[in-house]
């Protein structure tokens, strides 16, 4: 949010430098992120002098051009060729000298450079006022008062001053920041507090109610609020005889100085009166209010509304509307309608001034993917007490810039009364949570810097009032959060003693071994990735059903875009929108991994699993002359796998073939003592195709909760480096093209020896036509005995029963 330096101090009478400003704002949680400055004319004039034409020549090679010789406060006269027509000796001008930017009212911006026109050189620029920001008058150049003095900036002359922009960081739960009044008001009680003012400075009075002239062509307008409970109060007035206008300079300065953009003279007010006061208006033209009469309440289900911005809208029953007597006009508190702004042609309007439920109002901005400044503040909570002052400022302000009279009364429509915020709080316990040693008198002190009334006081103990506009502070340590941003954060005495207890840390750390994991991973060449947790519902309309979606996954209530609605299901989505990122930016090989949380809802139980996914994309390595073009594939995944449960020690895991599933087009499930606790695979296709990705992904999802019980539960052994010559066989078998490599193992492994230690695949062959629906794998047997070298006869033997063995269960032939 920004606020203006200048326009805070015409509302708080201080004599304080904006940077020590920033600095009290931010101590007391008004938090300055950035400041900058503002001019008014843009480039603030910088480098432009006002100079005396003392002579004025014809150009000896153009009839249209002139020579003139122009003080500008130095030793010497410059020569400056110019083309206006009523340039003339003893004329005090704006002159731009070489190497200044001067910023013209339309166009980009330029450097004035020394130059030759027709032969002559010119050391300058005599400026007309559109070619430096001050107008649109193009006609000759800019004609001073004669008592301007040379050599004098142009910025001086005109009075120009620069403004300080605070851009601060506002807390949601500080709605009462969301004006210049309100963070006056704060800076104020901090002044007060340290003493850098006086006891009796005071804020800029609010405007209060008054008794205008009012029109009988107006008696009959009436408000009707049927929605009670979406809107505690309905206020506006009248005005006739508007001139909708261009707003005068400053006004437009004002809105300028905070980055809005000045639209007329009635829009410029509102807006002018919501960031001074915090207090949302609308001006409809009351042309468009049929039937004199204003309705607050619902629409039909799915009633057509077109917007301000020419969007039409389908309404939800639950969205608070501001009507005429038979149409919308307005979202309350939200946007206005296409219907009920003001236009040129408007002379009389309607001036809204209203207090909606905050989150009736959030809800309907979020239907419709809307968020206005009056939104922002509706959906916070606005202060009660601004509805009446807003309004009259604003009509002040339209009298006096647009011409308008006040002609009605002020209609006040206002069925839910706000009642101040009763806390109790023991001053004790306010000591222990703010860690500081004040007395009950200074903190009775500041609460009443803070607006908030003692109404009952014990031994140690007080009953408080707290006002409206802090409807954040609610019970007693936000009570103490308030004294201790006033006392000072920074006033807080550090202990002199640090007291801690030891605590029971798991065998298995849990944190250490996802860390060494990562180590591991990033060894191997893999980036890891951290991703939200709060993902986009399309990601999981891609694949899986509405019906579904609904059912399983954990939606959010009041999302702030549609790209957070859900919480994760699953980390594949987020990290193929990594890849993709990444892709698209000529990273085209991605090898990344991320460890995350997931959530799943199924009969309104909640549960959540820690996950690690790897994904793999492109190409293994990057080109160079020493290697070929080697993409990712599934091997190189799994193998990346079996090394991370070889680390966490687990061994002798089962491999099955991935059923069908909707992120995974083909792969395998690896579980560990009939558990699941991974998924390899190649990316659905269908899903590359729905995230817009034209690579192949290769993905691993290993449950991380299922895995970490088994970790480190195998012991370590060592034995003696084996002595003894080891001894090979090499068998091919012919098989079902669908036997996997695991089944063969597995029959394997049912043959009872001691001498078998590793089987290994060293050739796979495929051929269509002369092995049609089979395969023929080629494995490769090690042997070797710890205690003496193997005969032939030991080996054959064992040999002789995997053949059978193999033979036997999985129908193969040896080749």
């Amino acid at each position: 949010m920004n606020i203006s330096y200048d326009w805070l101090k015409s509302i708080l009478p201080i004599n304080l430098s904006a940077k020590k400003a920033a600095e009290i704002l931010t101590d007391i949680g008004l938090e300055v992120e950035r400041t900058s400055t503002f001019n008014s004319v843009e480039g603030g004039l910088k480098g432009l002098l006002i100079g005396q034409v003392k002579e004025v020549s014809k150009h000896p090679d153009a009839d249209r051009l002139n020579v003139t010789k122009v003080d500008i406060g130095i030793d010497e006269l410059s020569t400056i060729v110019c083309g206006a027509p009523n340039v003339a000796e003893g004329q005090k001008v704006v002159v731009a000298i070489p190497g200044t930017t001067i910023h013209p009212t339309s166009g980009e911006p330029f450097t004035i450079k020394k130059a030759k026109i027709r032969g002559v050189s010119s050391y300058g620029m005599i400026c007309a006022e559109d070619e430096i920001g001050l107008g649109k008058e193009h006609d000759g150049i800019m004609v001073l008062d004669n008592k301007a003095t040379v050599g004098q900036s142009a910025a001086n002359y005109f009075n120009l001053e620069d403004d300080t922009i605070f851009e601060i960081g506002l807390t949601p739960n500080r709605a009462d920041g969301m004006s210049h009044y309100g963070v006056a008001r704060d800076l104020l009680v901090a002044l007060k507090h340290q003493k850098l003012t006086s006891k009796n400075t005071s804020l800029k009075a609010l405007p209060k109610a008054k008794k205008w002239s009012t029109s009988s062509a107006y008696k009959n307008f009436k408000v009707i609020v049927d929605q009670e409970d979406k809107c505690h109060r309905y206020a506006g007035l009248i005005l006739e005889n508007i001139s909708v206008k261009e707003s005068p300079d400053w006004l437009k300065n004002k809105l300028k100085a905070i980055g809005l953009k000045p639209i007329n003279n009635v829009v410029d007010t509102t807006n002018f009166v919501l960031h001074e006061l915090g207090q949302p208006l609308h001006a409809f033209d009351l042309a468009e209010i049929e039937g004199e009469t204003i309705k607050v309440r619902c629409p039909k289900k799915d009633q057509p509304f077109t917007t301000l911005d020419g969007v039409e809208r389908k309404l939800h029953e639950n969205d608070l509307m501001i009507c005429n007597n038979t149409t919308e006009m307005c979202l309350a508190g939200v946007f206005g309608g296409e219907k009920s702004g003001v236009k040129e042609s408007t002379t009389t309007v309607f001036i809204e001034s209203a207090l909606f439920e905050p989150v009736s109002t959030r809800k309907t901005a979020k239907r419709h993917g809307l968020n206005t400044d009056a939104s922002f503040r509706f959906e916070r909570g606005v202060d009660p007490a601004m509805v009446i002052p807003a309004l009259v400022k604003a009509a002040e302000i339209m009298e006096d810039i647009a011409g308008g009279k006040v002609c009605s009364e002020i209609i006040d429509v206002h069925p839910i009364k706000d009642h101040p915020i009763e806390v109790s709080i023991d001053y004790s316990n306010i000591r222990q949570l703010c860690g500081i040693d004040l007395a009950n008198k200074g903190m009775n002190d500041i609460l009443a810097l803070l607006d908030i009334q003692i109404i009952k006081t014990g031994e140690n103990s007080a009953d408080l009032l707290v006002p409206n506009y802090r409807n954040d502070v609610t019970r007693e340590a936000d009570i103490a959060e308030e004294v201790l941003r006033i006392y000072g954060y920074n006033e807080v005495e550090l202990p002199t003693k640090l007291e801690s207890s030891m605590s029971f840390t798991p065998s298995r750390n849990a944190v250490k071994l996802q860390k060494r994991i990562s180590d591991h991973l990033s060894s191997l060449g893999l980036n890891e990735i951290l991703s939200n947790s709060l993902s986009k519902r399309a990601h999981i309309q891609a694949i899986e059903s509405t019906a579904d979606l609904d059912s399983q996954h954990v939606s959010l209530l009041n999302p702030l875009s549609n790209d957070t609605a859900i919480l994760r299901q699953s980390l594949v989505y987020n990290l193929v929108d990594v890849i993709k990122t990444n892709q698209n930016h000529g990273e085209a090989n991605c090898a990344l991994f991320e460890w995350g949380k997931i959530y799943r809802s199924k009969n309104d139980k909640f549960k959540e699993q820690q996950h690690l996914t790897i994904g793999l994309s492109g190409l293994q390595n990057d080109e160079h002359w020493f290697n070929g073009k080697s993409p990712v594939s599934f091997f190189q995944l799994k193998g990346i796998v079996q090394s991370i449960l070889e680390l966490l020690g687990l061994q002798n895991c089962q491999e099955s073939a991935l059923t069908a599933h909707e992120l995974w087009s083909e792969g395998i499930t690896i579980s560990y003592q009939k558990k699941e606790i991974a998924k390899i695979g190649l990316l659905n296709p269908k899903l590359l195709d729905k995230m817009d990705l034209s690579s192949s992904c290769y993905i691993a999802e290993l449950n991380w909760d299922s895995i970490l019980p088994y970790a480190y539960k195998t012991n370590t052994s060592f034995q003696q480096i084996n002595k003894f010559q080891k001894v090979y066989r090499d068998l091919s078998f012919l098989i079902d093209e669908k036997v996997t490599l695991s089944e063969l193992m597995n029959c394997i492994n049912k043959v009872k020896n001691k001498i078998l230690q590793e089987v290994s695949l060293f050739d796979v062959y495929t051929n269509k036509k002369s092995l049609a629906n089979k395969k023929a794998y080629g494995l490769r047997f090690e042997f070797l005995h710890p205690d003496k070298t193997l005969t032939d006869k030991e080996v054959d033997k064992v040999m002789k029963q995997v053949q059978e063995k193999i033979t036997k269960e999985v129908h193969a032939e040896l080749r």
